[in-house]
Protein backbone atom coordinates (compact mmCIF):
# COMPACT_ATOMS: atom_id res chain seq x y z
CA UNK A 1 0.00 0.00 0.00
CA UNK A 2 2.98 2.01 0.46
CA UNK A 3 3.98 1.67 -2.69
CA UNK A 4 1.09 3.03 -4.77
CA UNK A 5 0.61 5.64 -2.31
CA UNK A 6 4.59 6.94 -3.02
CA UNK A 7 4.00 6.03 -7.05
CA UNK A 8 0.87 8.18 -6.90
CA UNK A 9 2.19 10.45 -5.39
CA UNK A 10 5.68 10.98 -6.95
CA UNK A 11 4.20 9.20 -10.08
CA UNK A 12 1.97 11.98 -11.08
CA UNK A 13 4.69 15.00 -12.63
CA UNK A 14 2.07 16.98 -13.99
CA UNK A 15 1.62 18.22 -10.73
CA UNK A 16 5.07 18.33 -9.69
CA UNK A 17 5.94 20.33 -12.89
CA UNK A 18 3.36 22.75 -12.07
CA UNK A 19 4.60 23.50 -8.36
CA UNK A 20 8.13 23.73 -9.34
CA UNK A 21 7.23 25.81 -12.33
CA UNK A 22 5.16 27.79 -8.72
CA UNK A 23 8.32 28.11 -6.99
CA UNK A 24 10.74 29.36 -9.38
CA UNK A 25 8.15 32.11 -10.81
CA UNK A 26 8.01 32.67 -7.16
CA UNK A 27 11.97 33.27 -6.83
CA UNK A 28 11.64 35.34 -9.95
CA UNK A 29 8.94 38.19 -8.03
CA UNK A 30 10.42 37.45 -4.63
CA UNK A 31 13.47 37.81 -4.51
CA UNK A 32 15.07 36.50 -1.44
CA UNK A 33 16.32 39.16 0.72
CA UNK A 34 19.99 39.37 1.53
CA UNK A 35 20.43 40.37 5.22
CA UNK A 36 22.24 44.03 5.71
CA UNK A 37 24.30 45.07 8.46
CA UNK A 38 22.08 46.87 10.78
CA UNK A 39 23.44 50.26 11.53
CA UNK A 40 22.80 51.66 14.91
CA UNK A 41 21.65 54.88 14.72
CA UNK A 42 23.64 57.13 16.75
CA UNK A 43 22.73 58.46 20.06
CA UNK A 44 21.54 62.24 20.28
CA UNK A 45 21.48 63.88 23.52
CA UNK A 46 17.79 65.55 23.79
CA UNK A 47 17.67 69.73 24.16
CA UNK A 48 18.25 70.67 27.73
CA UNK A 49 15.22 72.72 28.64
CA UNK A 50 15.14 76.40 29.68
CA UNK A 51 14.29 77.00 33.52
CA UNK A 52 11.06 78.49 32.23
CA UNK A 53 10.11 75.31 30.39
CA UNK A 54 11.10 72.95 33.27
CA UNK A 55 8.52 75.44 34.98
CA UNK A 56 5.80 75.03 32.35
CA UNK A 57 6.30 71.15 32.53
CA UNK A 58 5.98 71.03 36.24
CA UNK A 59 2.99 73.53 36.15
CA UNK A 60 1.12 71.64 33.96
CA UNK A 61 1.95 68.42 35.83
CA UNK A 62 0.70 69.42 39.09
CA UNK A 63 -2.43 71.50 37.51
CA UNK A 64 -3.22 68.60 36.09
CA UNK A 65 -3.32 66.23 39.17
CA UNK A 66 -4.92 69.03 40.76
CA UNK A 67 -7.77 69.19 38.32
CA UNK A 68 -7.99 64.67 38.63
CA UNK A 69 -7.94 65.22 42.36
CA UNK A 70 -10.72 67.62 42.72
CA UNK A 71 -13.16 65.45 39.92
CA UNK A 72 -12.23 62.64 42.33
CA UNK A 73 -13.66 64.42 45.13
CA UNK A 74 -16.70 65.80 43.36
CA UNK A 75 -17.36 61.79 42.10
CA UNK A 76 -16.72 60.84 45.69
CA UNK A 77 -19.35 63.14 46.95
CA UNK A 78 -22.03 62.33 44.52
CA UNK A 79 -21.45 58.28 45.15
CA UNK A 80 -21.88 59.05 48.83
CA UNK A 81 -25.02 60.87 48.46
CA UNK A 82 -26.46 58.32 46.03
CA UNK A 83 -25.25 55.68 48.48
CA UNK A 84 -27.55 57.65 51.23
CA UNK A 85 -30.74 58.06 49.23
CA UNK A 86 -30.03 54.34 47.97
CA UNK A 87 -30.46 53.07 51.64
CA UNK A 88 -33.34 55.42 52.91
CA UNK A 89 -35.12 54.08 49.96
CA UNK A 90 -34.29 50.37 51.28
CA UNK A 91 -35.11 50.70 55.12
CA UNK A 92 -38.55 52.81 54.11
CA UNK A 93 -38.90 49.77 51.70
CA UNK A 94 -38.48 47.57 54.75
CA UNK A 95 -40.47 49.38 57.01
CA UNK A 96 -43.62 49.71 54.66
CA UNK A 97 -43.14 45.77 54.33
CA UNK A 98 -42.79 45.08 58.06
CA UNK A 99 -46.81 46.20 58.55
CA UNK A 100 -47.49 43.35 55.40
CA UNK A 101 -45.09 40.66 56.42
CA UNK A 102 -43.24 39.12 59.63
CA UNK A 103 -39.85 40.37 58.96
CA UNK A 104 -38.59 37.74 61.62
CA UNK A 105 -38.88 40.39 64.27
CA UNK A 106 -35.83 42.18 62.69
CA UNK A 107 -38.09 45.63 63.09
CA UNK A 108 -40.53 47.11 64.52
CA UNK A 109 -43.75 47.19 62.66
CA UNK A 110 -44.59 50.71 60.68
CA UNK A 111 -47.34 52.59 61.83
CA UNK A 112 -49.73 52.49 59.15
CA UNK A 113 -52.21 55.96 59.53
CA UNK A 114 -55.52 54.93 58.11
CA UNK A 115 -57.71 58.16 57.19
CA UNK A 116 -60.91 58.19 58.40
CA UNK A 117 -62.84 58.27 55.57
CA UNK A 118 -66.66 58.68 55.62
CA UNK A 119 -69.58 57.90 52.78
CA UNK A 120 -69.92 60.95 50.74
CA UNK A 121 -73.20 62.50 52.11
CA UNK A 122 -75.99 61.19 49.43
CA UNK A 123 -76.72 64.40 46.92
CA UNK A 124 -80.24 65.40 46.20
CA UNK A 125 -81.35 64.26 42.84
CA UNK A 126 -82.66 67.17 40.63
CA UNK A 127 -85.89 65.54 39.27
CA UNK A 128 -86.94 63.83 42.38
CA UNK A 129 -87.59 60.02 41.74
CA UNK A 130 -88.82 60.38 37.96
CA UNK A 131 -87.93 57.39 35.92
CA UNK A 132 -86.98 58.47 32.48
CA UNK A 133 -88.74 57.61 29.54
Amino acid sequence: MLYTSTNRLVGDSALLSRISAWIRHARQIWPVAKPQKAEIARYVEPRRLTFVEQWACLSDTVKGALSRAEEATRCHTSAALQLDLAQYALASLVDELSAVMDMGGRRRPASVHMLDLQPPPFAPRPFGDAIAA
